[in-house]
């Protein structure tokens, strides 16, 4: 699995996307999250759950399921963790810069750490993602 380890510093496109309210009540409705902070107050802007990041920074769309030219079907989403800075506002416009942080092993098994970082339209960051995803071997590659 040497295409893996060359991943490493490797960075995907930037991904622009708006934080949509149809998206944001959709997520909503899909988790079953009720709260009420996530509905717009008088006068305010709704903010998005924090877990929404799930859809801006490891998934957002528009960015094909594997950029990196690893067939979907090897990839296995293992763990994630998030860090925000502040709330992310219904109707912002983030850009997501992706990476790959890191590539390890253990055992017989290889993991590739994927790094996003989403910024607001003054270039601060607001949320950075860590996924680190199970890499499985390529069964053509073993044939």
């Amino acid at each position: 699995m040497a295409e893996v380890e060359a991943l490493v510093g490797q960075a995907l496109p930037d991904v622009e996307v708006v934080v949509e309210p149809a998206a944001v009540a959709a997520y909503l409705a899909a988790v079953g999250d009720g709260n009420p902070a996530y509905a717009p107050a008088a006068g305010a802007a709704a903010i998005a759950p924090p877990t929404f990041a799930a859809v801006y920074a490891l998934a957002p769309p528009g960015r094909p399921a594997s950029g990196w030219g690893i067939a979907p079907q090897r990839l296995v989403h293992g763990e994630q963790s998030f860090e925000w800075t502040r709330p992310v506002r219904v109707g912002e416009r983030l850009t997501t810069s992706t990476r790959v942080a890191d590539v390890y092993s253990k055992r017989s098994l290889r993991f590739m750490v994927v790094e996003a970082t989403s910024r607001d339209e003054a270039g601060e960051t607001v949320c950075i993602s860590r996924a680190t995803i199970l890499v499985l071997p390529d069964p053509e590659a073993e044939a």
